[in-house]
């Protein structure tokens, strides 16, 4: 009974610590551990790392670490918390969306609404939800905090236009 429960009481423990994290960086440089772990109780009050099997915080975030969810820097007590840049589960992605970004952006961009049809076309197994983001636009704008597109709101368009960075 208690699993059923906690299934429906919160999400999965790294879409959670994903969304929280890929939300957080758009205001902030440095997101440390303590930092997150407060904003993952105001969004979810009854979040406890010991229910998911860790004696720590610090513990639960060097096993995503591990799995190459997010990176750790810094002070071990309390560590400078990013999503991952390098060959995580969200890299390959991260790699579509860059791919058909390029092959789809104009003089002025890409449009953020035609994006994702074009990469489920090339991906039928893509799910930026499966990756922890709680939908298609916080997945673009982690690509875009991480520099890997460009995304500027058009007026004229009423769309989010996407440009390789650089």
């Amino acid at each position: 009974m208690d699993d059923g429960e906690a299934s429906v009481e919160s999400p999965p423990l790294e879409e959670l610590v994903i969304s929280t994290l890929a939300g957080m960086q758009g205001s902030s440089e440095d997101i440390r551990a303590s930092t997150l772990k407060r904003a993952i109780t105001r969004i979810d009050p009854t979040f406890n790392e010991a229910d998911h099997g860790f004696r720590g915080f610090t513990e639960l975030l060097r096993h995503l670490a591990d799995r190459k969810v997010v990176e750790l820097s810094g002070p071990k007590r309390d560590p400078e918390v990013d999503l991952v840049t390098g060959d995580g589960p969200a890299q390959v992605a991260f790699d579509l969306l860059v791919a058909v970004v390029a092959d789809k952006a104009g003089k002025k961009g890409a449009a953020l609404s035609g994006l994702k049809t074009e990469i489920t076309r090339r991906d039928d197994g893509f799910n930026e939800r499966a990756l922890g983001y709680g939908g298609f636009l916080q997945f673009c704008k982690a690509a875009a905090a991480r520099d890997l597109v460009s995304m500027a709101w058009d007026d004229a368009r009423g769309d989010y236009l996407l440009s390789p960075s650089g």
